[in-house]
């Protein structure tokens, strides 16, 4: 019988870096609110998916994207801070929940930063 020959894996097609359903997608998870680790593990699959076989001329590209995608999340983490001070104090359930979606957003944009460190 023959031995086949093994072929090297081929290497993966890198991912088009579409931010907005990236950050819809974020915004999506803030709002249930996802737990912070859940939101890391989120970005951090998006930004390793945009990086398998990416070369370097899309890795400059991703690293701009990603800090335009922390611009927009910090917007967003200052709009929920301060719809936070417009929630009812007594409202014990929306203070959590504004509270949880806060966190989740912040972590979202903490591993944004740390993966345009990482580039």
């Amino acid at each position: 019988m023959a031995r086949k020959t093994a072929h090297p894996a081929a290497e993966p097609e890198p991912q088009r870096i579409l931010t907005k359903p990236a950050l819809e997608r974020i915004a999506a998870l803030a709002a249930r609110p996802a737990a912070p680790d859940r939101m890391r593990r989120e970005v951090q699959g998006m930004v390793q998916a945009w990086l398998d076989g990416a070369g370097e001329e899309q890795r400059i590209e991703l690293r701009d994207r990603l800090g335009e995608m922390q611009e927009q999340l910090l917007e967003g983490i200052e709009a929920a801070g301060d719809m936070m001070d417009d929630v009812d104090a007594s409202d014990t359930v929306a203070q959590r929940h504004g509270n949880n979606a806060l966190a989740a957003l912040k972590a979202a944009r903490e591993a944004l930063v740390a993966a345009g460190r990482g580039l």
